[in-house]
């Protein structure tokens, strides 16, 4: 059982693409972590800008409508890091459904390809077990007729 046959050619195949999938799933879960990281950020930096509005004096105008046009575009950005979050999420989903897709499709393999790997070991040591079996019979039967 040297060779390797087909079978388990296809099993490590199955398990090479296990292995991706769950690298696939570890990057997808840290983009994930990133974008809510970044959501957060953003929503801080949008609370210090509204602190900064509440706190400029009441003549400046022209700085008021600055930071009112910052907190708008940190609105947006907030906006847009949702919706990365949210395909980041989806992403994740879909990467962990295509790892148990992986993990079934390895393991139904295994269910096959090892007991034939066990099977073909018993029927190695019952040839094993024979050969010496037949090996001690001869040393048995040469003493015998040598000692008549």
């Amino acid at each position: 059982m040297t060779d390797p046959t087909k079978l388990d050619r296809l099993l490590d195949l199955r398990r090479h693409e296990e292995a991706r999938r769950t690298a696939e799933l570890v990057l997808a879960r840290q983009a994930e972590s990133d974008a809510a990281t970044a959501g957060r950020k953003l929503t801080e930096q949008r609370a210090e800008a509204e602190n900064m509005a509440d706190t400029l004096p009441g003549e400046s105008v022209g700085a008021l409508k600055t930071v009112r046009m910052l907190i708008e575009q940190i609105d947006q950005s907030i906006q847009n890091a949702r919706t990365v979050q949210a395909l980041a999420s989806a992403t994740v989903a879909e990467k962990e459904e295509q790892l148990r897709e992986a993990e079934q499709r390895r393991d139904t393999l295994e269910r096959i390809v090892v007991p034939r790997h066990e099977h073909a070991r018993a029927l190695q040591r019952m040839a094993e077990q024979k050969l010496e079996d037949e090996a001690a019979l001869v040393q048995f039967r040469t003493r015998s007729r040598g000692g008549s």
